[in-house]
């Protein structure tokens, strides 16, 4: 296999920073994640510190209190622990046990509590977040959030599909799918509520914000795509797959046009952050009102280029002994769905 992908710089030019407490995040986030059940054994506790997912999210908000970046880190190890699993059950023959979860998981998110805790790690972690976040929100964000969640768990599903059947999305269909089973967009959520930040409907409709959420989205998937394309070879939900296929690329060029891609949508994202405040000032919002949307805009450009050296230099995900074999997966991923029907790790 060509792996001139391995060694790509992707480095954005975009300015980043880490939260001085990042450590203590990585350990709080660890000590959440054990007690929801989802990570069961001092040897996963131990390759999750290796994972490293406080630390890179200590990148997104630099500045933010402490207890707003637990609440974002902690969703964000959910995220992660849950993409995990989603592919788990495809390498090993059991996408309908996953997708059994998301059923449940997207009744949680359309607000049907059981008065049961759920009995799946995934569904109970995701129930605990739930109620530490929407209650007392203004209805409109806690209405978006839902939707960008419901968005997640059914991309999730869309990126499965594909999978499954071994259909190549076209590009358009790539990114629709990529985006919506990112979590890219429910995570910008939560940044408004730790930067204190009110973002209209009016304003989130505007082409320069969408343009600024969507834009940090497909920087962070594609980058993402060229840095673990050697754990996904084959994997349909790529955009270098992507391009190799309906392109008629071969992996270096395809590499090649998805960085091109990528510092395209970079320099759209900085264009339309320094549109951002005239766009403001006619819809007639404030200084003050102005002030945590722009470090909301900071902080998104501080994530994308934390997540890529992230990827590139910060954690084991990536890493090329993490490989797996045909039928199984990488040693860091502990198996939630229950006994496997065609291997898979233990």
């Amino acid at each position: 296999m060509d792996d001139a992908h391995e060694l790509q710089d992707l480095r954005l030019p975009f300015s980043t920073a880490t939260h001085p407490q990042a450590d203590l995040l990585q350990e709080m986030t660890e000590r959440w994640c054990r007690a929801q059940g989802l990570l069961g054994s001092a040897r996963f506790a131990a390759t999750f510190r290796a994972l490293g997912y406080g630390r890179v999210m200590a990148t997104l908000c630099p500045h933010a209190p402490l207890a707003g970046m637990a609440l974002i880190t902690d969703w964000n190890s959910l995220f992660f622990v849950a993409d995990d699993q989603q592919n788990n059950a495809v390498t090993t023959g059991r996408a309908d046990l996953y997708d059994d979860l998301v059923t449940r998981m997207r009744l949680l998110v359309a607000g049907h509590d059981p008065a049961a805790p759920p009995a799946h790690p995934l569904p109970a972690a995701l129930r605990d977040l739930l109620r530490r976040t929407l209650p007392g929100r203004p209805p409109a964000w806690t209405s978006r959030f839902r939707r960008d969640l419901d968005l997640w768990l059914q991309g999730h599903l869309m990126e499965n599909s594909y999978r499954l059947s071994g259909v190549v999305p076209d590009v358009a269909a790539y990114v629709r799918v990529r985006r919506a089973a990112c979590t890219v967009l429910p995570t910008l959520d939560l940044v408004e509520l730790v930067e204190g930040a009110t973002v209209t409907d009016a304003l989130h409709r505007t082409p320069e914000y969408r343009t600024l959420v969507l834009s940090t989205a497909d920087i962070m998937c594609w980058i993402n795509d060229v840095h673990s394309l050697h754990m996904e070879r084959g994997d349909p939900i790529n955009l270098v797959t992507v391009l190799e296929h309906h392109h008629h690329l071969g992996v270096r060029d395809a590499v090649a046009a998805v960085t091109a891609r990528v510092a395209a949508r970079a320099r759209e994202h900085l264009a339309a952050a320094a549109a951002l405040p005239s766009v403001m000032d006619r819809l007639g919002m404030t200084a003050a009102a102005q002030a945590p949307i722009l470090r909301c805009v900071r902080d998104q450009q501080s994530w994308a280029a934390g997540m890529e050296s992230w990827d590139r230099t910060d954690t084991i995900r990536f890493a090329v002994s993490e490989i797996p074999e045909p039928g199984r997966t990488a040693s860091y991923v502990q198996d939630l769905l229950g006994p496997p029907a065609t291997g898979g790790h233990p």
